[in-house]
């Protein structure tokens, strides 16, 4: 197999500055409160012009204000900026800035570990004897169990057993019902009258038939947009052990339990329903690590999860308790609020460092910005003000867009393999990619949002033009660490840089310019025959500032072994800050999800990486791998033997049907072999 030009996008309104195998560090700190000749005190004033619409957001989607009531820009986020900035300039460690963890995955249909995820779930078939002696072929998730989650207090949670421990032998550890929405809607809710209290995520139980390309049957529904996410507390009967033939509100029939409807999808609309709690069986305690990247992995997820349902996603609180399906697999727990749940990956976010990356260092982040671990700590030599606005400022219009949250999950865009594979993810050995940076953007790109106004954000900028000052303070610094302190502030000359939210459409780009540099003058503040009133004294002539910071590359120049500048990691990272080297916007755009375009679904289909920063500034083909005929949107053999098995044949598309055969059509497509209301799954709820 060779390399072909890929034809389609690939892309994203970010990129990434790799990270050094080697760690920039000093032999020991220097202490807080001891003063040296040789060690500089001072401040720097600096001024900030926004040469794009910016917004910082004060958590309340409002612009930030100081506590006089002006606009400003917080000094946390100037702090956490020049941070970032150094950290990558000196070639500083950035294991204290993981949010450590097993990140989560779900490969429903497709993805690169699609096999492993369904060996977790034992996604399978179920031979399940009938009456008339043949067999009825199921697919279950034989190792997904239900059970019930209570919190017992901080961060302590146990998962609590059901009544029952399985439906049957035949399908593993199930002990759970699955009930076919669309079944129970063309069967007139006979026993299931109870449901027409609740909303189920069909609208009008009409269903229209459609063939797919691998002519597998689907049928689809109504969308019924007040539908949201639930679990009700029911009564039930069950004709033997796996058959539940009614349901009704608590109390009605003897056997108790939770009707479950865990999130609309187009089709296979199913509610589960989950058999009581058995306080007599023992719970099983989650790991408090476990709860921790849950939690992590539903604040990155917050937007979308909770445009869906605020709590039901959500994990229980004050000694509540809700259903939960679970798995016991290998040594492992996993749990969510679906069968098909989200997943543990085997390796940590930290396995991914390389080298001295994985160690905490006293390189120049620590040492100017502090630290506190579980090793110690050391105070901040820098504080930063807030930077106030200081020009006549025009508000510009709401703008509404829809702003991704960080993925890590996205394997193809922040993992790299260390053999040169396509692609890895965490659940093989890999190096993280590097440190995230958003592309500067020329002008705003108008974001669209659609029907998506749940997940929009809205920002209230002000105008491109709007200037704001700020201080830094720093402490006993040496001219080194106060040239690396500069150049995280500044950059190079024409450099650019972006603040604030919107960054993907191209608010916050600013250029930042030092108006004073001044000394602490430590013989008059300390001398004691005379009242010093103004300690700082400025340099005059504010170029003088180049000279620390060519001190700071002589010393980065100097640990790397060539000249500093010409690091592939700095050189990216200063490229992308080049007003002069902006891509335009179409190398620089999310990919998108439409069904038509299916851009980010053809490229993860590929497995197709995401360009380097050089790439996309050159504007490079992308390149792939020539697979030959390989097919990347399933196993076409697989669907085509189970046609033929089902004796399935085409049929006429987009057939609307419900519960009327005359209505539907349906003695039509008997007559071809296809009966919709008499699948395998059919014949098996009615004992044929």
């Amino acid at each position: 197999m060779g390399q072909k030009k890929y034809e389609g996008y690939v892309g994203a309104p970010y990129n990434f500055v790799g990270l050094s195998d080697r760690v920039y560090k000093k032999d020991k700190l220097q202490p807080i409160n001891v003063i040296e000749k040789e060690r500089k005190s001072g401040t720097i004033t600096y001024e900030i012009t926004a040469k794009t619409p910016i917004f910082i957001d004060n958590g309340e989607s409002e612009f930030y204000k100081d506590c006089y009531g002006q606009y400003a820009i917080p000094g946390s986020t100037i702090r956490g900026l020049v941070r970032s900035n150094v950290q990558i300039l000196s070639c500083s460690s950035v294991k204290d800035d993981i949010q450590d963890g097993h990140l989560m995955y779900r490969h429903v249909a497709s993805g690169l570990y699609k096999e492993t995820y369904n060996h977790v779930l034992g996604n399978g078939t179920a031979e399940i004897p009938l009456p008339s002696g043949k067999k009825l072929h199921m697919s279950v998730l034989k190792n997904v169990k239900a059970g019930y989650i209570r919190n017992v207090g901080k961060h302590r949670y146990v998962i609590m057993k059901t009544s029952l421990d399985s439906i049957r032998e035949e399908m593993g550890e199930m002990n759970y019902y699955v009930l076919s929405e669309r079944k129970i809607m063309e069967s007139g809710y006979e026993g299931f009258e109870h449901l027409k209290t609740l909303d189920l995520q069909n609208l009008d139980g009409e269903f229209e038939l459609h063939y797919d390309k691998y002519r597998r049957i689907h049928y689809i529904g109504t969308k019924n947009d007040e539908y949201k996410p639930y679990y009700k507390e029911v009564s039930y009967q069950v004709n033997g052990k796996d058959k539940v033939s009614a349901i009704d509100g608590p109390g009605k029939y003897d056997k108790k339990g939770y009707l479950f409807s865990s999130g609309y999808m187009q089709e296979k609309k199913a509610l589960y329903l989950i058999p009581e709690i058995d306080e007599k069986k023992e719970g099983i305690p989650i790991p408090e690590e476990d709860i921790d990247n849950f939690r992590r992995d539903y604040e990155s997820r917050k937007n979308q999860v909770e445009a869906v349902s605020k709590t039901f996603f959500k994990l229980p609180e004050n000694g509540r308790t809700k259903p939960v399906f679970y798995i016991r697999l290998g040594g492992k727990l996993y749990f969510g609020f679906t069968p098909r749940l989200r997943v543990f990956y085997d390796h940590k976010i930290s396995d991914g460092l390389k080298g001295d990356q994985g160690k905490v260092c006293l390189d120049y982040s620590n040492l100017l910005f502090g630290f506190s671990n579980e090793t110690g700590g050391y105070k901040s030599r820098i504080s930063f003000m807030d930077a106030r606005v200081e020009t006549n400022h025009g508000e510009a219009d709401e703008q509404s867009v829809i702003l991704g949250s960080p993925k890590p999950t996205s394997y193809l865009d922040y993992l790299e393999a260390p053999n040169g594979q396509d692609a890895v993810s965490y659940n093989e050995d890999f190096l993280l990619r590097g440190i995230k940076q958003y592309w500067l953007k020329r002008d705003i790109v108008k974001g669209t949002v659609g029907k998506n106004q749940k997940v929009a954000s809205h920002l209230y900028p002000l105008d491109a033009g709007v200037r704001f000052n700020g201080k830094i303070r720093f402490n006993n610094v040496t001219e080194e660490e106060l040239g690396m302190l500069l150049w995280g502030l500044l950059l190079e000359e024409n450099s650019q840089q972006n603040i604030g939210k919107g960054k993907p459409y191209g608010y916050g780009r600013i250029s930042v310019e030092l108006k004073e540099l001044a000394f602490l003058d430590n013989d008059a503040l300390y001398n004691g025959n005379s009242l010093c009133l103004q300690p700082y004294k400025p340099e005059k002539g504010t170029k003088i500032y180049k000279k620390f910071i060519q001190m700071a590359k002589d010393d980065m120049t100097c640990f790397v072994g060539s000249d500093i500048m010409n690091v592939p990691q700095i050189r990216d990272f200063l490229d992308m800050k080049d007003p002069e080297k902006i891509p335009p916007n179409s190398r620089t755009r999310y990919m998108s999800l439409d069904q038509n375009k299916k851009e980010y679904q053809k490229r993860n289909a590929k497995k197709i990486r995401l360009p380097s920063v050089d790439d996309v500034i050159k504007g490079n083909p992308i390149m792939c791998e020539d697979r030959g005929g390989e097919s990347y949107g399933g196993n076409t053999k697989q669907y085509m033997k189970r046609d033929k098995d089902n004796k399935r044949q085409p049929g006429k598309k987009n057939t609307k049907y419900s519960g009327s055969k005359k209505q539907s059509g349906r003695g039509k497509y008997e007559d071809q072999g296809i009966n919709p209301m008499a699948d395998a799954l059919e014949r098996y709820g009615k004992g044929k």
